[in-house]
């Protein structure tokens, strides 16, 4: 993930790489945003997902990998649900923000693994 994803600034993995381990992350979007994400799957070659809660939004966060010809086709779905006010002024604020980022992360991704 640091060698793909931009605007990284933390990556630290607290536990296991597995189901019940947990991420810190800090990321420069939406001036800082410092998130622990918990590892609620972990299915390696074909899955991954975290749970985190931040600002008043519930974020779940799946990579689906499978086969695609000669490689692999990984989808990311990031879901983000407003548990309060704060999430729901929060959302349209960030929402094309981070979509442009996962767009930019996957895209690189890509390049490293051409």
């Amino acid at each position: 993930m640091p060698q793909w994803s931009g605007d990284l600034e933390r990556y630290e993995v607290i536990g296991t790489l597995g189901a019940g381990g947990h991420i810190l992350q800090t990321l420069q979007v939406a001036g800082g945003l410092k998130v622990d994400m918990e590892i609620t799957r972990y299915e390696p070659p074909t899955a991954a997902e975290t749970r985190f809660e931040s600002n008043g939004i519930k974020v779940v966060n799946t990579y689906a990998l499978v086969p695609n010809g000669g490689g692999t086709r990984v989808t990311q779905t990031f879901d983000a649900k407003a548990s309060g006010l704060t999430g729901r002024m929060l959302i349209p604020v960030v929402q094309g923000r981070l979509e442009q980022k996962l767009t930019q992360d996957l895209e690189k991704l890509a390049k490293l693994l051409a």
